[in-house]
């Protein structure tokens, strides 16, 4: 009796998520009818406001930061920041696998875009989703590596990916150089080989009923952190990092400085304390 009740708890939870995304898919509906018919609208706090910061990242910067790893900076990072809980946000809080380690560091703005690819309903209603969602990764600003995050709201399951070879070699002509996908990535070999660098939460072997984009240049909520269109992401086979704004001009300073401040007094007299006491090597140390 009490499974049973259990399955009937679930189902009725079951039916009114149906509901509810159902009435949410109207409203966006309705929302990009009006964005259409008021082309200015398009964006407002999207990416192309986000350029618009005082310290929006220029490409030495980036070119700078790549040169250490996502731990090093968020050393460099937590001495920096005024984020009280600096140890629970901004990084993501979940497992995130790197499918391509061999290309390092990975840094660049976020493009941001949800996906439910299991939906049956959804090519109906956002059909023109996957060609939209192109054309406006196309009409960025060239020059700025950008980084594309996938909120998939199939979570937790992976019915299928919006990536694969095709749209690893489109968006790559676009000047993507990665993806975070909080779902499925699949044809890795291909994707690797142009140059196209996926982390994700797994992988899958198709794209169920379409994976079409039903939105994009919002904020989007993955591995527990969430992304806002523009933001400076670091990211490698450790994880990633989504810098605040507020962050983003003394990041660089700070990550060299802490990166210094690591090999004068703690790996260099470590690794030239061989032979010498503990007390010695501390003492080194400072």
């Amino acid at each position: 009796a009490e499974l049973a009740e259990e399955e009937r708890a679930i189902a009725e939870l079951e039916a009114e998520l149906c509901r509810r995304r159902a009435s949410r898919d109207t409203l966006v509906w309705r929302r990009n009818q009006q964005t259409a018919a008021a082309p200015g609208e398009a964006g407002k706090n999207g990416f192309l406001t986000a350029m618009q910061r005082k310290h929006f990242p220029d490409t030495t910067t980036i070119l700078m930061l790549q040169k250490w790893n996502t731990p090093t900076v968020f050393n460099g990072w937590e001495q920096i920041t005024k984020n009280p809980n600096f140890g629970r946000e901004c990084f993501n809080l979940e497992p995130i696998i790197d499918h391509m380690p061999q290309m390092g560091m990975m840094v660049g703005c976020a493009i941001t875009v949800k996906i439910r690819p299991g939906d049956k309903t959804v090519p109906a209603k956002f059909g023109v989703g996957r060609q939209k969602f192109r054309e406006h990764v196309a009409s960025l600003p060239g020059g700025v590596p950008k980084i594309i995050v996938v909120e998939d709201e199939d979570k937790p399951y992976i019915f299928g990916s919006m990536w694969g070879e095709v749209n690893a070699t489109l968006f790559r002509s676009l000047g993507v150089i990665g993806c975070l996908v909080d779902g499925g990535v699949r044809d890795l070999d291909e994707m690797a080989n142009v140059g196209l660098h996926a982390m994700s939460r797994g992988v899958c072997v198709g794209h169920s009923f379409g994976g079409i984009p039903i939105e994009w240049d919002v904020p989007v909520s993955v591995f527990g952190v969430t992304v806002r269109p523009g933001q400076l992401i670091h990211a490698d086979k450790h994880g990633f990092m989504v810098i605040p704004e507020e962050d983003e001009e003394k990041l660089l300073e700070a990550t060299e400085f802490m990166d210094e401040m690591e090999r004068k007094h703690t790996i260099v007299p470590g690794k030239e304390g061989a032979g010498a006491s503990f007390a010695d090597i501390v003492k080194a140390m400072g």
